[in-house]
């Protein structure tokens, strides 16, 4: 290798190291020393988003600083060295989409990484908006969590009783009292009230044209109806009669007719009516009599029902305490915090934009190293570290070939020294013995 050129400082080597290069080889290429302290400062830079990111998240679930620091460096030292082993796993040998397809892999987990860096710094970027909507969520899950609570001890139930039974005593007290109520009485109060509506859709197509046909036929008396008089000895008129024209008769006669089968069917419907609803009366009349022993049966079951559920309710509380606490933990800490951060993005646009714009910065800053290596063409440091491993694999198979033929050379004198015929190499290789 070439000495006459200047050894990098500590500074580049310290990026060379970061970017998984040799640097001894780097230091014979002083053209490469900028696109591999780019790549180095991209991963150390990325590495160190990685120790607030991991902080973030650890603090947020045991609010221990010194603790959550020392996970985040933990985090921060295994992100940059998958960062490192993806970036140096990547040789430049001149054929583009071979290295495109090897390189795929190694994209998609630099794309995961980036995800995975990026929640903890959004939920930190968002903590006030997060906050809001924790306290909401917190609010909800504690209100979950009791009506589970009451569900599961059959307070729901108990409730649902004791309203049943409420509102049947105040349907029982309209009852006797005369008062509208919504009991049914079987199958006359269903023919009752199929009969009303009945007569009610009747009465409204029919009342318009009654009204109508009125209209027409004293439109028509008034307008051809004429009085005939006649005048007697005296010289004096006298009403005799009333002269309407034959046709404008007829025409009458037709209304008539038609208004009286309308209102004839109005009047029998109206007629049923009626008798359902007398015979309705008398069955609601012999229902309210035996209604005070009924309602003192509601009455004591009713009160079953209160000491029923003071009961429980006591069990209620006494349990309350930690189905609260139960809802409180999965209401805290950095998951539920990510859960609040997605429906944050859901309902508010520039949350969600703001929050997509910071992951693709991180997906970008992960993966340019990976692409950096994928654009450059190749150089003489890769040219350089070819010829080493290549010369390195040389090597290593002619050891490999030197320890075989010693191998063969005493296997061969042993056997004449015992007496058995010498085999030749290929004879030694596929031989079974």
């Amino acid at each position: 290798m070439d000495e006459s050129y200047e050894k990098p400082g500590p500074f580049k080597r310290f990026f060379f190291a970061c970017a998984g290069s040799y640097i001894k080889i780097l230091e014979n290429c002083p053209s490469e020393h900028a696109k591999y302290v780019g790549i180095g400062a991209t991963i150390f830079l990325t590495a160190c988003m990685a120790v607030i990111s991991g902080s973030f998240a650890i603090y947020t679930l045991v609010d221990n600083v010194p603790g959550a620091i020392a996970a985040g460096l933990l985090w921060g030292a295994m992100i940059f060295n998958l960062d490192r082993y993806i970036v140096s796993s990547i040789r430049k040998e001149g054929r583009t989409w071979y290295e495109v397809a090897l390189a795929m892999p190694r994209i998609i987990l630099a794309i995961l990484i980036s995800v995975v860096i990026t929640k903890p710094i959004e939920v930190e970027l968002f903590r006030n908006q997060l906050n809001s909507a924790l306290y909401a969520y917190t609010a909800q899950l504690e209100k979950e969590a009791i009506v589970q609570l009451e569900d599961k001890l059959g307070l729901d139930s108990i409730y649902q009783e004791i309203n049943l039974v409420d509102s049947m005593r105040v349907e029982y007290k309209k009852l006797k009292d005369g008062r509208p109520t919504g009991i049914s009485f079987g199958e006359v109060s269903n023919e009752y009230n199929a009969a009303k509506t009945t007569y009610d859709s009747l009465y409204r197509i029919y009342n318009p044209r009654i009204l109508s046909n009125e209209t027409e036929r004293n439109n028509l008396w008034n307008k051809h109806a004429t009085r005939v008089y006649e005048t007697d000895a005296s010289g004096n008129k006298r009403f005799i009669r009333w002269d309407f024209p034959e046709q404008y008769q007829e025409r009458t006669n037709v209304l008539i007719r038609a208004n009286r089968d309308m209102q004839q069917t109005l009047n029998k419907q109206q007629a049923l009516v009626t008798q359902l609803e007398k015979e309705r009366k008398l069955m609601r009349e012999s229902f309210a009599k035996g209604l005070d022993e009924e309602i003192a049966l509601l009455q004591v079951k009713r009160e079953e029902l209160e000491v029923a559920k003071s009961a429980r309710e006591k069990e209620r509380d006494a349990q309350r305490g930690d189905a609260l606490k139960t809802a409180n933990r999965y209401g805290k800490g950095f998951p539920a915090r990510i859960q609040a951060l997605e429906l944050l993005k859901e309902q508010d646009g520039s949350i969600w934009w703001m929050s997509n714009l910071i992951m693709m910065l991180f997906i970008m800053l992960e993966t340019s190293p990976v692409f950096v290596k994928l654009i450059t063409k190749r150089g003489p440091y890769d040219y350089l570290l070819s010829r080493i491993e290549h010369y390195k694999k040389v090597e290593s198979l002619r050891s490999i070939s030197d320890l075989n033929y010693d191998l063969n050379s005493a296997l061969r004198f042993r056997q004449r020294q015992n007496g058995t015929p010498v085999r030749k190499p290929e004879e030694e290789l596929y031989s079974d013995n």
